[in-house]
């Protein structure tokens, strides 16, 4: 497994951070009915339940909130994965579906309230540290434009910033020829993220075929 190690300044800025990490072998396709039935009943559950005004409620989502604005990052610009996707399902845009891999990820995303980033571990160089970006950096985020890095809390290899909780990078994306993942669970809440960890660990050997799984809470 990759080594992350958690930067003092961001810790002693946010206070409550802890990582949730899971790395294995898995075989990417696309999603199977099973799974595709499972996020579908989880939206129509949310969409039952919550209003728009609630998300930034949501234990995590407001936890994660709250270390954004310690770093002086504007939530409301810069969401967490999460609360983008509750307030999808709460608009009425529905789920989208990429693949086997990136819709567990969604789904235990979507029940934790956690940010959870998701990497290619081939395409990391080196270690992995969780800190604060500096100003200037950046890079092109998942299906979007050029993301401003400058005061997230972010993942870094040899080369550089690669993943946030709000938005994970082009360069480490799972593709069709990913072999072994990277599954991090990002808490500002002091809270047991086991669960979380054996759910992941459940869809990913029910519908990955996920292997050699290893797990750990940093």
């Amino acid at each position: 497994m990759k080594t992350i190690k958690i930067d003092k300044q961001l810790s002693g800025t946010v206070g409550k951070l802890q990582l949730g990490v899971l790395s294995g072998e898995v075989q990417v396709g696309d999603s199977p009915e099973g799974l595709i039935a499972l996020l579908n009943k989880e939206a129509e559950e949310i969409a039952a339940r919550e209003e728009i005004e609630d998300i930034a409620k949501l234990p995590q989502v407001h936890a994660t909130r709250e270390a954004y604005k310690a770093l002086g990052k504007k939530p409301a610009r810069y969401r967490v994965s999460s609360e983008a996707l509750h307030r999808r399902i709460v608009q009425g845009k529905g789920l989208y579906f990429i693949n086997n891999i990136v819709d567990i990820n969604n789904l235990v995303s979507i029940r934790s309230g956690c940010g959870i980033c998701l990497y290619d571990v081939g395409k990391i160089k080196g270690d992995i540290a969780f800190r604060i970006a500096a100003d200037g950096e950046s890079y092109h985020g998942i299906g979007k434009y050029d993301l401003n890095l400058n005061k997230l809390p972010v993942f870094a290899d040899e080369e550089g910033p690669f993943g946030s909780p709000t938005s994970d990078s082009e360069r480490t994306k799972i593709t069709e020829n990913t072999q072994s993942i990277l599954f991090v669970i990002v808490s500002f809440l002091k809270e047991d993220l086991s669960p979380w960890l054996d759910m992941a660990e459940e869809l990913l050997a029910k519908f990955a075929n996920a292997q050699n799984i290893e797990k750990v809470i940093v």
